[in-house]
């Protein structure tokens, strides 16, 4: 099972190409990050990244992740809209 939180952790990550980046942008050290990257890419198998000098590039299951991520972060975003509107 995949975990909600593995993905709100590797979404920045996928989107920015870096850790520290997106440990700046979710207020959590890089070293957490990391770790939740480390469990998610148990749970598929296989690495979603590749290190490119200091970035991270996307392999092809990465960006099939990232894929399925940007839509349930998007459905979840118009959910918590439509629960707001009057």
């Amino acid at each position: 099972m995949i975990s909600y939180k593995h993905l709100h952790y590797f979404w920045p990550v996928a989107k920015d190409g870096s850790i520290a980046r997106a440990s700046k942008c979710l207020n959590l050290t890089p070293q957490t990050i990391s770790g939740q990257l480390g469990l998610l890419e148990e749970r598929f198998g296989e690495a979603l990244f590749n290190r490119v000098g200091r970035n991270l590039e996307l392999m092809e299951t990465g960006r099939q992740v990232l894929s399925y991520a940007d839509e349930i972060f998007s459905l979840g975003g118009a959910g918590r809209n439509a629960a707001q509107s009057p």
